[in-house]
């Protein structure tokens, strides 16, 4: 069995996801510990703690399936000194929620060099992350692939690398690979998506692949954008999906769904976990 579900809401309570991932028939799902938008919100409530971690027991969900995702302020890359210490600042505070909650992995990009040269600002997200993983004890980086627009690294293999290569705690990070950004950055997981994955474990092996975004794409290959679709509704297509979700790397690491129309997720969760047991 995959273990598969959408991004769910946290609002008014982090202990609702649980409960919302459940109604869809998901058997793993991601969520924001906080608003995914601003740079401080209030601390996590005891309650809050105490119900979600309740809510896990009692649905059956394994924190090993749960794939909590960073908010989009944070800029690890950044060389403006601002910026940077506001990120790690965050990034810190949402590590410690994530270890709160019972879960043990967070989901970041690696963030926008801005300027300069895209070396430095590899160097700068290798080093934010060990920052954060020495101050977060049991916390686990998944770092997200990119689609490559403008100075946002990590759109290729060759730069993730890169970045894990400057890493020290090197066995506390992992990958997210997200199929539209793949697309976006050149990876054909439409033709060839057996291909792209063959490539990555070849590169960094099965135990650093931590998780997967598993979204179609409005834009085409190498378009460096990332606007995803519903599966089977975008330029990637049905098959490649159904390709993924057989195989055996993918059967205990979270698979999580970002496409944009919530009507369409219960139907997108039964037909992929339908396909990867046949």
């Amino acid at each position: 069995m995959i273990h598969i579900g959408p991004h769910v809401s946290s609002q008014g309570s982090v202990a609702f996801a649980p409960l919302r991932a459940k109604e869809l028939g998901a058997t793993g799902f991601a969520l924001f510990t906080k608003n995914q938008r601003q740079w401080k919100s209030p601390e996590l409530k005891e309650e809050d703690v105490l119900s979600f971690k309740d809510n896990l027991s009692k649905l059956s969900y394994s924190p090993s399936f749960i794939l909590p995702h960073a908010g989009y302020l944070i800029n690890p890359a950044s060389p403006d000194k601002d910026i940077s210490d506001k990120s790690y600042n965050l990034f810190l505070d949402e590590g410690r929620r994530v270890i709160r909650l019972g879960l043990n992995v967070i989901n970041i990009h690696p963030g926008a060099y801005k300027e300069g040269d895209i070396k430095d600002g590899i160097k700068r997200c290798s080093l934010m992350v060990d920052r954060v993983l020495e101050e977060v004890p049991g916390l686990k980086i998944a770092l997200e692939n990119t689609a490559g627009a403008g100075t946002i690294i990590g759109s290729k293999f060759q730069e993730l690398d890169e970045i894990l290569c400057g890493i020290k705690n090197k066995d506390r990070v992992g990958f997210t690979l997200d199929t539209a950004h793949l697309f976006g950055a050149g990876y054909d997981v439409k033709g060839d998506p057996e291909g792209v994955l063959d490539s990555f474990f070849s590169r960094f092996g099965g135990d650093k692949l931590f998780g997967m975004h598993l979204n179609d794409s409005k834009v085409p290959l190498s378009s460096n954008k990332d606007r995803h679709e519903s599966i089977g509704l975008g330029l990637i297509g049905k098959e490649a999906f159904l390709s993924i979700v057989r195989r055996k790397e993918v059967a205990d690491i979270p698979l999580i769904l970002e496409t944009p129309d919530e009507t369409k997720w219960k139907e997108e969760i039964n037909e992929l976990m339908g396909a990867s047991e046949r």
